[in-house]
């Protein structure tokens, strides 16, 4: 019997990883951590910025994935159609990359509500996005179903 676990058959060993299966393994699983954002994470941190600055009206977050010569006349169609809406909640729908991990399309579904009339209104939208070296910007925008502000 061994006195250090009474209820161990005896003969039978401890079944510890070996030090040099355990630095295997730690060896194994370090890349994956260390490693950069994937092109999947870098696009959905995009989305989640852009799409959140617009229910919060954040125009500098909503900015910095539009391309730098856009970025006017983006910040002017907001201001004209934004003016008096609220955004309740938003949605991705669907994200589809392409094969040169550059450009995506993507489907956000949107509730918003003017305040002068307080009925909820449900669009979703196809948007482009392109890379644009390590940041994503959204291009275009089309109407699937319902109306925009």
């Amino acid at each position: 019997m061994d006195r250090r676990h009474p209820d161990r058959e005896p003969g039978t060993e401890d079944r510890r990883p070996s030090s040099l299966g355990a630095l295997l393994l730690l060896g194994l699983a370090l890349p994956a951590c260390a490693g950069g954002y994937d092109t999947q994470t870098i696009l959905r941190n995009a989305l989640d910025e852009f799409h959140d600055g617009f229910r919060w009206s954040a125009m500098g977050s909503m900015l910095s994935h539009i391309a730098p010569e856009e970025q006017d006349t983006f910040a002017a169609d907001y201001e004209a159609s934004m003016d008096g809406v609220q955004v309740a909640d938003y949605e991705v729908d669907r994200v589809v990359i392409a094969d040169g991990n550059d450009q995506a399309d993507v489907w956000v579904s949107f509730s918003w509500f003017r305040d002068s009339e307080m009925m909820v209104h449900e669009v979703t939208v196809c948007e482009h996005w392109e890379a644009d070296g390590s940041r994503w910007n959204r291009t275009e925008v089309a109407v699937e179903r319902g109306e925009l502000p």
